[in-house]
């Protein structure tokens, strides 16, 4: 009942990304909903539930993108940021709470530097600089809104 749930959510949270996209884009930076919902899943249902739900998502966003160079990478990301999102699960009490809240910020961080390295290779190696502004452009964007969503529903409670 759980992964119904989820999944049903999953192409919710994907459809507020795919109408929202145009409307909070900077330039070619956009904010990334997906990786918002499946951090707040791993952390509150586990590491196998933030899996699945991250690899659910990143095959949702594959097959909506006609021309996907890269098909496979999304929800190999995904995967592995809902895994490694899923160990912060019912670890708030046992972390300093700095602690846990730089763990998933850098698991964020991580996240974004391998999309990154793949999808903006040619950029990397033509230009340091517009690699370095995708990446920590994207990344803060994303960061931002969870820093709202942290205002309405703490992760912290969720674990």
């Amino acid at each position: 009942m759980i992964l119904i749930n989820n999944i049903v959510l999953v192409f919710i949270v994907f459809l507020i990304q795919a109408w929202t996209v145009d409307f909070f884009s900077i330039g070619t930076i956009s904010p990334d909903f997906c990786i918002i919902y499946i951090l707040y899943i791993s952390v509150k249902e586990g590491r196998l539930m933030g899996t699945l739900v991250g690899f659910i998502f990143g095959i949702v966003l594959d097959l909506s993108s006609g021309t996907n160079q890269f098909f496979g990478l999304t929800p190999l990301i995904y995967s592995a940021t809902g895994y490694a999102s899923g160990f912060l699960d019912g670890k708030y009490e046992k972390l300093n709470k700095h602690y846990f809240t730089l763990i998933w910020v850098l698991i964020i961080l991580f996240q974004f530097l391998i999309f990154s390295l793949i999808y903006y290779q040619s950029y990397l190696i033509q230009d340091p600089f517009a690699f370095l502004v995708k990446w920590l452009g994207t990344s803060f964007y994303t960061l931002s809104f969870l820093g709202i969503f942290q205002i309405i529903i703490p992760i912290h409670k969720l674990s």
